[in-house]
């Protein structure tokens, strides 16, 4: 498992790509989660900025995450997070794009309430493949110390 000791700022992790996404998982999450027109058909995204169907930006994250869990050679040592900022959705996610992920350690601290755990600070972008950002936040992860200090 990759603990709080083996993350150092600067270090990158470039994570993916997911397989091609199909119209239909689009469609299945968007009927789950966000049924908004243009994340149900090409009809309903036509007069829309997006012009063709596209992922929920929700699907975008979901996503993401997905390839930040399982994206590594060996699992993070995870304790869950308290939350992330600065979230954008900088493009639209089309049929058949394929996501990267790069996440980049910025900043790490041993927890003043908890020793066990240690803070590390991400800058994440979701990325298709052209390389062009889609989305993009900054997060904090709890992850476990190998030693509590």
């Amino acid at each position: 498992m990759i603990h709080y000791e083996d993350m150092q700022p600067g270090d990158v992790a470039d994570l993916g790509p997911t397989e091609a996404i199909t119209a239909e998982a689009i469609v299945a999450f968007a009927e789950r989660y966000d049924p908004q027109p243009f994340h149900l058909s090409d009809a309903g995204a036509a007069d829309t900025y997006f012009e063709t169907l596209a992922a929920s930006g929700w699907h975008t994250a979901a996503l993401t995450m997905k390839l930040l869990m399982t994206g590594r050679d060996e699992p993070l040592a995870s304790l869950g997070s308290p939350g992330f900022d600065d979230l954008r959705w900088h493009r639209p996610v089309h049929v058949g794009d394929r996501l990267s992920v790069r996440c980049t350690v910025t900043d790490k601290r041993v927890s003043k309430s908890r020793p066990e755990m240690g803070l590390v600070h991400f800058a994440v972008e979701t990325r298709n493949q052209d390389e062009v950002t889609v989305m993009s936040y900054r997060t904090v992860s709890m992850l476990a110390r190998r030693e509590a200090g």
